[in-house]
């Protein structure tokens, strides 16, 4: 998939601060105690209330001021672009601004559903939205459109996690992320409340079932599931990390309810094949970051689903 056009040594630069992205925690951030004595930090807030506001990049300052402003032209430059290039309908949720330009953050129209980014060029002297300077990081688009074609061909495995979480947050005294922030500051793919799936690894299936997709965008999932083989592939390269947060402002986490949360997924049946991780943080996001990890977060990695 050919990526649109004139991108300087600026824009280069301003991938670097949203690769991170794809990662479990986003590693922009300063982890640590957000306390100091009685003032609190308030670069954070509590993920019951987070949608995204507040999310910063580095240098934005300026491009941030025309690319809300702009909002309108932005959208319709990557609707356009998704399109073309990617055979893709998609939702323009928010713009972020960083050094020559401004993140996009889109969510995909129905199936194959994900939340990824794109980033459009900005000339801030002249307060011009370059349109026809758009860029992807690589393989962010196609991990993104796989995962979705992945959650269309496992949809009963998938169905089988949702009900865990969905349990788990009902049992035991934990939140996942408000729909809000998942659409305005996460490009983590195949993206839920309480897990998101990040399988780049898988880059011989990700090529092919993504060159079917982009051959017929209206592809059913049935045909998809004829083309693809779910007890052949690694299961070491589908990551999966399941990220939930203490549901009270007060609250720590914990290893007993960590250990407890754990032993409940290693007796489940049916869900995707996997690499999972489990991750317990407490209430708070840093709203600069996107990201729950402090020094009080608790983790179970490399869960090997088989």
């Amino acid at each position: 998939m050919k990526k649109i056009s004139v991108i300087g040594l600026g824009l280069m630069i301003l991938v670097t601060g949203c690769m991170t992205m794809n990662k479990e925690n986003n590693s922009n951030e300063t982890d640590g105690d957000y306390t100091t004595g009685d003032a609190f930090d308030d670069r954070y807030v509590s993920v019951n209330d987070y949608t995204g506001e507040g999310y910063d990049l580095v240098n934005g300052e300026k491009t941030d001021v025309i690319a809300n402003e702009k909002f309108a032209e932005i959208e319709d430059a990557m609707k356009a672009f998704f399109l073309e290039e990617y055979k893709t309908e998609v939702i323009v949720h928010n713009v972020v601004g960083n050094m020559d330009g401004a993140t996009v953050f889109v969510e995909s129209v129905g199936e194959p559903h994900f939340h990824t980014y794109a980033m459009i060029g900005i000339d801030v002297k002249e307060e011009k939205i370059m349109t026809e300077s758009i860029w992807t990081q690589d393989s962010q688009v196609e991990q993104g459109i796989f995962s979705g074609l992945l959650a269309m061909i496992m949809d009963e495995e998938f169905a089988a996690l949702d009900a865990f979480t969905d349990q788990i947050a009902e049992k035991y005294p934990v939140v996942g992320l408000r729909q809000e922030a998942i659409n305005n500051v996460k490009a983590t793919a195949y993206t839920t409340p309480y897990y998101f799936v990040q399988p780049m690894a898988l880059q011989d299936e990700m090529e092919k079932m993504n060159r079917l997709y982009f051959e017929n965008p209206s592809i059913s999932a049935e045909e998809l599931k004829s083309q693809f083989d779910k007890k052949a592939y690694n299961a070491n390269f589908l990551r999966i990390s399941i990220q939930v947060y203490m549901d009270e402002k007060d609250s720590k986490p914990t290893e007993s309810l960590l250990d407890d949360i754990v032993q409940e997924f290693n007796g489940l049946e049916g869900i995707p094949r996997g690499k999972y991780s489990i991750w317990l943080h407490d209430n708070y996001v840093n709203k600069l970051s996107a990201s729950g990890n402090q020094d009080s977060s608790l983790k179970e990695r490399d869960i090997i689903i088989e």
